[in-house]
């Protein structure tokens, strides 16, 4: 990446963490999980959630990140598996329940409190990167700058997993942004973005990546696995 282009990148974030529009989808997200007391600890029925150690085992992943982790589940899943798991979030009660969580089950994980947009690792701290159902809460500009802070942050032949799910408008009034992306302003979901990334938009994100797998489920989600 040249040096104009980190630039540019650098100011198109500086810009977003200012807006008005990131404030606000920090605070949905921070009203939100401020009303969960205490850890639910029911796994989701998801049906490609045993795929995700099985993957990374066979490619010898190790250190995992759990990017938008929540409350935890899929770090804690990870952890179960004998995986070295990071989870972040940006709500910082949401952490503090996966800590919860973890504690319950005496796992030893690190869960922080960080923006996917400007990620607190050092090049190469982990093997693979895991975001389940978080990249529709993107705007497509945010999406790119995550995927490239994400590439720094694997080791050389790194590895993505994502579920990109497809989502709708759903119940509730908001206004859209230039690139399609839905910002709510009722009160339920005021603030919270929500987007349904095209195909064609998930391959141009991960270019220069090596795409290993992208499969569309039965809801219209795409999974995707992807290395460096």
């Amino acid at each position: 990446m040249s040096g104009e282009n980190t630039a540019n990148i650098t100011q198109d974030l500086e810009q977003w963490l200012k807006s008005d529009v990131y404030r606000e989808n920090a605070d949905f997200w921070a009203r939100a999980w401020n009303m969960v007391k205490t850890p639910y600890t029911q796994m989701p029925d998801l049906p490609y959630i045993t795929a995700i150690p099985e993957a990374l085992s066979r490619q010898g992943v190790r250190r995992v990140l759990d990017l938008g982790c929540g409350s935890g589940w899929l770090s804690i899943f990870l952890a179960r598996q004998g995986f070295f798991v990071t989870g972040v979030d940006l709500a910082e009660h949401a952490v503090e329940l996966a800590r919860q969580w973890s504690e319950m089950e005496g796992h030893e994980l690190g869960f922080d409190v960080g923006d996917i947009a400007d990620l607190p690792y050092p090049p190469g701290s982990f093997d693979a990167v895991v975001a389940n159902s978080i990249f529709e809460h993107l705007t497509l500009d945010l999406a790119r700058t995550a995927i490239g802070r994400l590439r720094s942050i694997l080791v050389p032949g790194g590895v993505f997993f994502g579920c990109f799910d497809k989502v709708g408008t759903g119940p509730g009034e908001y206004y859209r942004l230039g690139d399609g992306t839905h910002v709510y302003t009722d009160k339920g979901r005021r603030g919270m973005l929500l987007r349904c990334f095209s195909d064609e938009e998930i391959r141009e994100l991960f270019a220069g990546w090596h795409l290993n797998e992208m499969e569309t489920l039965e809801s219209g989600s795409r999974i995707l696995w992807a290395s460096t």
